[in-house]
């Protein structure tokens, strides 16, 4: 492999991992992961914020 083609081969890896489509994938995934955190989280103060704002705001139903 020469240095040339190396190069090219960074470039293009870049490309692929700082593109807009990725970012907005890793973002929504990385969202998802703390909205789901703090939704089913068991420490009793987090637990209990979440759950009143989940009951008034998607108006669930208790338990």
């Amino acid at each position: 492999m020469t240095t040339f083609s190396h190069i090219s081969l960074l470039q293009k890896t870049a490309s692929i991992t700082l593109s807009k489509p990725v970012q907005v994938t890793l973002y929504m995934l990385l969202s998802s992961l703390v909205i789901w955190t703090v939704l089913f989280s068991t420490y009793p103060a987090v637990h209990n914020t979440a759950h009143s704002a989940r009951h008034h705001t998607l108006g669930v139903a208790c338990h």
